[in-house]
């Protein structure tokens, strides 16, 4: 299934969560938990070897091959599958046409045998049975759930690299640790037993430090959306605004303010992370298209990204996020805390 969808590249800002000023620990254990808190923190790196530059024949098509995991994820091997389809979700919004992962899956079957891997299929192999130009090679390094006293933490790390089956180049490549954990940087004690709780829901858990790792990587590998425009008339999206700044933390009866400007006569939505999704946006003027939210109670938004939608009669989808902020909820108790020190 082919999918035209147009996007800017991710640009994230993961804003961290300031220490809670009243939790006291001895000097040992506050440094025990601040270099595990710390590990695997940041930016994803990625080495690009081929830019998507008018002047380079970049990949139309890719296939997302199963990942494979070392022996140190045998307890918790689910995270190999777990990591691959939330990168393909999120990959499927750039401009390559992707291959579903079952039809990937169907066609790899075909040509396995007992006791032969992915990794150990040929490239012209692959580009045959698989029909694509390029393919996406992913290993799980190690992974983790637990929780211990007052700390909770999961992490994925893991080695993703894009191969140009055309000519067995390396496009990128990246070897990246995204650690969540709570503790000594949780806010409160309510807080952070609710951390501890969430982090004993493992598959949940797994997917939302896989949905962090997707994202950091996504934001660095390069998309040729634009290099497409002459294949398919996608509607314009010029830009995308919202009232969310910074690191400024939502509150119950919030509003998300969200604005787009395009191509006139179209249908408009937008997204809140996969909280709120396909949100109808009005066009009040030509080109220009607005939606709100209002924030409840109970509502899950942590670190969202705003995304709009435009489209045609065709069905011809143009995608845009918003680039400056992500959307996140102040939890309850920090809520209560807050308007505690107002008095």
């Amino acid at each position: 299934m082919i999918k035209y969808l147009l996007i800017d590249s991710l640009k994230l800002k993961i804003p961290m969560i300031k220490p809670y000023p009243n939790k006291k620990f001895t000097c040992a254990v506050a440094l025990t938990l601040i270099a595990l808190i710390g590990a695997g923190c940041g930016k994803a790196r990625v080495d690009i070897f081929h830019e998507a530059g008018g002047n380079w024949d970049y990949p139309k098509s890719v296939a997302i091959l199963p990942f494979s995991f070392d022996s140190a994820v045998e307890e918790n091997k689910s995270t190999h599958s777990i990591l691959r389809k939330t990168f393909f979700n999120y990959f499927a919004y750039l401009g390559y046409n992707d291959i579903p992962l079952n039809t990937v899956d169907l066609k790899l079957g075909a040509i396995m045998k007992t006791g032969v891997t992915v990794d150990d299929i040929s490239t012209g192999r692959l580009m045959k049975v698989l029909e694509v130009d390029a393919v996406i090679r992913g290993h799980v390094i190690n992974s983790t759930n637990f929780t211990a006293g007052i700390y909770a933490e999961t992490s994925i790390e893991a080695k993703l690299e894009m191969i140009d089956l055309r000519t067995d180049a390396i496009l990128w490549d990246t070897e990246h640790h995204e650690i969540q954990s709570s503790g000594i940087a949780t806010p409160s004690l309510v807080d952070m037993i609710q951390d501890q709780a969430d982090n004993s829901m493992v598959s949940e858990s797994y997917h939302q430090v896989a949905e962090t790792f997707a994202l950091k990587v996504l934001s660095k590998i390069p998309d040729p959306a634009s290099l497409r425009h002459n294949e398919v008339r996608l509607p314009k999206i010029a830009s995308v605004e919202t009232n969310i700044k910074g690191n400024y933390k939502l509150r119950p009866n919030d509003l998300i303010y969200v604005s787009m400007k395009g191509e006139s006569g179209l249908v408009g939505h937008f997204d809140i992370g996969n909280f709120k999704t396909a949100m109808p946006m009005k066009e009040v003027s030509p080109g220009l298209y607005t939606g709100s939210y209002r924030v409840k109670n109970g509502d899950k938004i942590d670190n969202a990204l705003i995304v709009t939608s435009l489209s045609n009669e065709e069905g011809l989808t143009a995608k845009k996020f918003y680039k400056k902020a992500l959307a996140i909820k102040e939890t309850q108790a920090l809520l209560e805390k807050n308007e505690y020190e107002l008095y």
